[in-house]
């Protein structure tokens, strides 16, 4: 519920100060899911792409972490990580999804 909030409090932000980032987080696990061997930028323009829209893999990217953080076999130190990662994929993701539905002729919403 914390982060919940934290992430809310910063989409908040995000829309008043109007800019959206270019990059998310992707990280990856271990084979034993115990920890994380490596983060690293991911270009969100990517990810919308792959999933068609902006709003589209923020459901998506939505999805995998509330999966992530319900799997009881991942410490909680990394689902933490993976928590605070993934939420901000999805903050910037839908902060862009806002910017292209009301900015259409923006060129960097084409995708």
């Amino acid at each position: 519920m914390k982060s919940l909030l934290t992430a809310t409090l910063l989409l908040a932000a995000i829309q008043t100060a109007g800019a959206c980032e270019s990059f998310g987080i992707k990280g990856q696990l271990s084979p034993d899911n115990q920890s994380i061997v490596s983060r690293q930028p991911i270009a969100l323009k990517e990810q919308a792409r792959q999933y068609g829209g902006y709003s589209e893999a923020a459901s998506v990217i939505e999805e995998n972490r509330q999966q992530m953080l319900r799997n009881g076999q991942i410490p909680a130190t990394v689902r933490h990580q993976i928590d605070l990662d993934l939420t901000g994929n999805v903050i910037q993701l839908r902060c862009w999804a806002k910017k292209c539905s009301t900015d259409n002729g923006d060129h960097t919403c084409s995708l």
